[in-house]
């Protein structure tokens, strides 16, 4: 059986020599004799020669080096050459004995390359029109993640580029929603629809899920997620125990403003909680004093500056918790307002 080297320097053995089904069985039982022989010589080598070389060291490291960068590596024009004769004789139900004839290729990779890639049914042009953008949206909802039945409804589309295109629509969908994202309540519709999404998709894939929700953003699915819905998170106002309060003190001081992992050790509670809890209720630095005129001013230039991102605000308050800087905050403006009305004679909201 003929051998030979590509461009890539990657071995690749020769359709020609390939007869009858015979023979091919016997070169996979040949293959299968060296492979096992190989690894038979390297646990010898493990059990006599335990200590090696730092050069023959070297060496394995720089070999196993090799072969990954030839399983990496881009495919040559000869390789696709070789391919497709070995599907066009062999078939493509059988990729294994394919890969056999590419020693630094294995299965998964022959396959991959044939079918988004090189099988003759796949289109020359890879444009979308908003016909195949809408029905792929369709398809997607009523089938999900099975692109290959997917992409047997486009003619000349692989799996994978009808899987690209549909994460680059959902992509693209989530941008334009975010600019506009609503502000109105979840309805019960809306609820009970991502609570399906999440026990059939699991709590990870937020785009996918925000995609099947129009007009709502991945973060809002998952704060509306964890913060309403998820039975697993304590909610509510005072709901913390002074145990679990011991147990965030601990674990702060053990693994710092790691929140997630924080919140591993405290079952029902989430990272933003812990942080919430924290750095509102637990730090000792949080002051109680009076407000001085220095505070005022430095809060009147973070708000115009920052608007109400209070966590980059406590920042420049040292010793004031987030939550006690929006309370001040709003109860100044609040105070402002009634001078206001009560100077200019106008009533004030109640």
């Amino acid at each position: 059986m003929g051998t030979g080297v590509n461009g890539g320097g990657t071995e690749v053995t020769s359709v020609s020599d390939i007869g009858t089904k015979r023979q091919r069985i016997e070169h996979l039982i040949q293959r299968g004799d060296r492979l096992a022989n190989a690894q038979q010589e390297r646990q010898s080598e493990a059990v006599y020669e335990p200590r090696k070389s730092s050069s023959s060291s070297a060496t394995s490291t720089c070999v196993a080096a090799m072969v990954s960068t030839a399983r990496c590596s881009s495919w040559t024009a000869q390789e696709d050459a070789k391919l497709r004769e070995l599907v066009q004789q062999i078939g493509s139900s059988n990729w294994s004995e394919v890969a056999s004839y590419f020693p630094s290729r294995d299965r998964k990779r022959c396959r991959e390359r044939f079918v988004n890639h090189l099988a003759p049914s796949l289109s020359s042009t890879g444009s979308w029109s908003p016909q195949d953008d809408q029905k792929l949206v369709r398809l997607q909802r009523e089938k999900g993640s099975k692109w290959t039945k997917i992409a047997k409804e486009f003619c000349g589309r692989s799996p994978e580029s009808v899987k690209n295109r549909c994460l680059m629509l959902a992509r693209r969908t989530h941008s334009q929603t975010e600019r506009k994202a609503p502000t109105q309540r979840w309805t019960g519709a809306e609820k009970d629809k991502l609570r399906t999404l999440v026990a059939t998709h699991g709590a990870r894939n937020w785009l996918f899920i925000a995609s099947q929700l129009p007009g709502r953003t991945d973060l809002q699915c998952l704060q509306q997620w964890y913060r309403t819905l998820d039975e697993k998170v304590v909610k509510g106002k005072g709901t913390w125990t002074e145990k679990e309060d011991r147990v965030l003190v601990e674990k702060v001081a053990e693994i710092g403003h790691k929140w997630t992992e924080v919140a591993a050790f405290l079952p029902g509670r989430i990272g933003n909680q812990c942080r919430e809890r924290f750095l509102n209720n637990l730090v000792a630095s949080n002051s109680t004093d009076s407000w001085t005129e220095s505070e005022e001013k430095i809060l009147t230039e973070a708000v115009e500056a920052h608007s109400t991102q209070w966590r980059l605000i406590a920042q420049k308050l040292s010793g004031r918790c987030e939550n006690a800087i929006k309370n001040h905050w709003y109860g100044r403006e609040r105070k402002r307002m009634l001078v206001d009305c009560a100077e200019s004679g106008a009533p004030s909201e109640r």
